[in-house]
């Protein structure tokens, strides 16, 4: 064999190995990709006839930024008492697991077209505001793109 011909097979390969591994990222990084916004004190202002204004909720703010549309299916809200990793470590479950019903927010399920959003609201009561300074409280959505709930961890700072 002659140097052209070992450029071209060793070009060739190069090529082939890149090409190879921009497929598998773009294969691992298609379908929904979904990330939750939980956002504590919140109050309604404005014409919101199915919401107290005097009252505080947890925004949940739900984003597709994939490529494939996807159906929430659940609003959770879920209480550890030790940190989620140091659970899994420890084989404890979540000690309180909640499926709120959500305000001001579209019914579920609810098809989530990519670059769409969905905004729900959960009235925050003593109850989450006392999980959230005694352990770590975690609000998240199910979809029908994973088995595993999307969650983002919530704490709850009053102002008194």
């Amino acid at each position: 064999m002659n140097i052209i011909t070992n450029i071209a097979a060793w070009w060739g390969a190069v090529i082939a190995t890149f090409v190879i591994i921009w497929d598998i990222y773009k294969w691992k990084h298609s379908g929904s990709i979904i990330n939750v916004t939980a956002s504590p004190n919140m109050q309604t202002v404005g014409n919101f006839p199915p919401c107290e204004s005097d009252k505080d909720y947890i925004s949940i703010i739900v984003t597709n930024t994939g490529n494939i549309k996807t159906t929430i299916t659940h609003l959770v809200v879920f209480y550890y008492k030790y940190k989620p990793i140091l659970s899994k470590i420890l084989k404890k479950k979540a000690r309180k697991f909640f499926v709120p019903t959500p305000s001001f927010s579209p019914p579920l399920p609810n098809i989530l077209e990519p670059g769409e959003r969905w905004l729900a609201g959960i009235e925050q009561n003593n109850e989450l505001e006392e999980l959230s300074r005694s352990g770590f409280l975690y609000c998240g959505i199910y979809h029908s793109g994973s088995k595993k709930p999307v969650m983002q961890r919530v704490t709850i700072h009053k102002d008194n």
